[in-house]
């Protein structure tokens, strides 16, 4: 059973899910959705959810979600995963009142095992969960033959945003690539902007809209997406903080070269930059301090829950 938004809006977590859910029916694996998206739709599946063991995978951002659901967790058979797909878990439990804090330790009890996508994210969590917590990674390979992707455009950088907003500093992309252009006057951007068309994406639209080096697409296809990063000499992700990101694995995974801030683990191979304009330049022209990838998952997210799966039903 996928505990997650269904369909979820364009970005990493919902393709990570999807693609999940992809790759275990291609295995002979049944998987349902329980959609917490919609509370009358998720009511609705309840009442089947006590008939057999399931594997149970609760997919969020947003680690209050995890008190939310905890009593019904505590009741439902089968092993019951929380799976904490963002880089700002530690932000987020910094910033709450220690009652909150004391009623997410009580929470998370109700789990049996936590999937974190870094270890930073496992580290912030109370000491008692820690022989709970696993680190994966949530990108799942494509199965596409390299054969079927575009060519490589010199000098075609791009850059992914949720929103227009401000901690993924689609702006500062610009600015870079902007500098880029003195040494490479040919260079493009090209912003992939998914979820939201709200004011923080039409702020960022506007402020593009009289250079003819920059183009801005919203809510592209996983294939078109994938096709971009193909496209691209370069993938920038400048984030304020981040947790293995799907799109960064995924730009690696087809060539690209990655140019990330330095805030967070990296996958192995993505060169480190600091949050400026002019470091982030300087990284792509000269070829940034290269992560090791240490902090990060090689156990896919597809490889933890076969291995849930064969001990659950063993």
């Amino acid at each position: 059973m996928q505990w997650a938004q269904h369909p979820g809006p364009v970005g990493g977590v919902t393709r990570s899910v999807e693609d999940l859910t992809e790759a275990l029916r291609a295995a002979g694996r049944e998987v349902r959705y329980v959609d917490t998206g919609s509370p009358a739709r998720a009511i609705r599946a309840l009442p089947g959810l006590w008939r057999r063991r399931c594997l149970h995978l609760f997919h969020i951002t947003r680690v209050w979600r995890a008190i939310v659901l905890a009593p019904l967790f505590w009741l439902l058979p089968g092993r019951i995963v929380l799976v904490l797909h963002s880089g700002a878990v530690r932000r987020q439990l910094e910033a709450q009142r220690p009652w909150r804090v004391w009623l997410l330790r009580l929470s998370l009890r109700a789990y049996d095992q936590i999937w974190a996508v870094s270890a930073d994210i496992g580290t912030a969590l109370p000491d008692h969960l820690a022989e709970r917590v696993h680190v994966v990674s949530p990108f799942v390979p494509s199965a596409a033959p390299a054969a079927n992707r575009p060519g490589r455009e010199p000098h075609l950088v791009t850059v992914a945003t949720n929103s227009g907003l401000a901690h993924y500093n689609a702006g500062l992309a610009v600015d870079a690539v902007r500098l880029l252009r003195h040494d490479w006057p040919d260079a493009r951007l090209w912003i992939l902007a998914y979820d939201q068309d709200g004011p923080d994406l039409a702020r960022l639209r506007e402020s593009v809209s009289d250079l003819d080096w920059v183009e801005l697409s919203l809510n592209l296809s996983g294939a078109e997406v994938t096709a971009a990063l193909a496209r691209s000499e370069v993938f920038l992700r400048p984030t304020d903080w981040d947790g293995d990101s799907v799109i960064v694995r995924e730009a690696l995974a087809v060539g690209t070269r990655v140019v990330a801030s330095d805030v967070s683990a990296r996958p192995s191979g993505v060169e480190l930059s600091g949050r400026s304009d002019r470091e982030l330049a300087a990284a792509v022209l000269q070829r940034g301090r290269v992560s090791d990838g240490t902090g990060l998952a090689s156990l896919t997210v597809v490889d933890a829950a076969r291995a849930a799966l064969s001990e659950l039903f063993s």
